[in-house]
């Protein structure tokens, strides 16, 4: 079964999420009274979200984006919360805009990649996760990832590509991407 990734990994995203934010804040000289209003929607949205309290995340995410139209993080931030509530239709839509926000976030394709893969859309998974390797290769969580889409999609000699590189990277995810690829055999 393909796992999501660690506690640890999403709580490193949501408070690298939340670094951004302020960061943004601070690199104009004065953000408007609006601006300043979306970042703290957009705090207590990333708040909730790390207490696993996602529908109500949602609406504080929703608020920042009226705010702000412009604002990528809190696009990834409630398409993470769409995807962890199951709702993968919403959270794709909220990764799209994210990504063409921010068309450089590896962690934006990584997540769409997650809900494509949950969706059963296999191709569309092995792209996002294949963009997400181009943008931060050598990243386990991601290669794992699409070596399970690529299995998913019937691409096994793809997924054993995957399983090769990912063993000199973390031999738990590789041992258990391994496994996988032997039931599909079978």
């Amino acid at each position: 079964m393909i796992r999501y990734g660690s506690v640890a990994a999403m709580l490193l995203l949501l408070c690298f999420s939340v670094a951004i934010s302020q960061e943004v804040a601070q690199e104009e000289d004065t953000p408007s009274p609006t601006e300043i209003e979306a970042i703290k929607e957009h705090q207590e949205g990333t708040k909730l979200m790390l207490e696993k309290k996602y529908r109500e995340a949602i609406l504080f995410l929703q608020k920042a984006i009226e705010l702000d139209p412009g604002f990528k993080e809190a696009y990834y931030n409630l398409g993470l919360s769409y995807e962890r509530l199951g709702e993968y239709k919403d959270a794709i839509k909220n990764l799209q805009i994210a990504i063409k926000l921010s068309p450089d976030d590896a962690n934006a394709y990584y997540a769409l990649g997650y809900a494509y893969y949950q969706k059963k859309k296999n191709k569309q998974a092995v792209e996002a996760f294949e963009h997400a390797a181009r943008l931060k290769p050598n990243n386990p969580f991601t290669l794992s990832k699409l070596g399970y889409a690529y299995l998913a999609w019937g691409k096994p000699e793809r997924a054993r590509e995957q399983y090769k590189v990912l063993k000199t990277l973390n031999s738990e995810l590789a041992d258990e991407l391994y496994d996988a690829i032997n039931r599909a055999d079978k």
